[in-house]
């Protein structure tokens, strides 16, 4: 065995494991929407499995600082919640404390948030729920609206 032919050898038995790790983790999108795409007419409940798989996958590909969970967000975009979902219900789901890797929020049953830690001008806003429509407001600074830099945005709920 040429020197060359060895040196290959031994950088192809080295890289193998992290070679499989990549493709079993770009797999893992594909394989769920194929067994997802399987079900001629999923039920709510198979639905919402298959978006807990994707959220978890995703949580797994952020972890690992992957580029793949922009894919996934993408496809947990094309499940949103029905139209007619309990806003009441998906509203008492949010409600407490939330943890994103830059900051915590506190989500109220009044339709408030502030981001913690609460000082004084601590962003923070109100939210609801209507339907699988998501709403919010937030605003900088003090609570009073007259002196708050403040933005609004809606989004449909998966």
């Amino acid at each position: 065995m040429k020197r060359r032919d060895f040196i290959a050898a031994v950088g192809a038995v080295v890289a193998w494991p992290y070679v499989a790790r990549a493709r079993q983790n770009t797999g893992g999108l594909e394989e769920a929407k194929l067994r997802f795409d399987k079900i001629s007419h999923p039920s709510e409940a198979a639905r919402t499995d298959y978006v807990t798989r994707l959220v978890r996958m995703r949580e797994e590909r952020a972890r690992q600082k992957s580029d793949e969970w922009k894919a996934i967000d993408n496809e947990i975009r094309e499940h949103p919640a029905p139209k007619d979902s309990d806003g009441k219900v998906l509203s008492g789901r949010l409600v407490g404390k939330w943890s994103s890797p830059r900051h915590d929020y506190l989500y109220r049953r009044d339709g408030s948030w502030t981001m913690l830690p609460a000082d004084e001008g601590t962003t923070h806003g109100t939210w609801r729920i209507e339907g699988n429509q998501f709403f919010t407001t937030a605003g900088i600074g003090s609570p009073d609206p007259a002196s708050t830099r403040s933005f609004s945005s809606r989004r449909r709920i998966s």
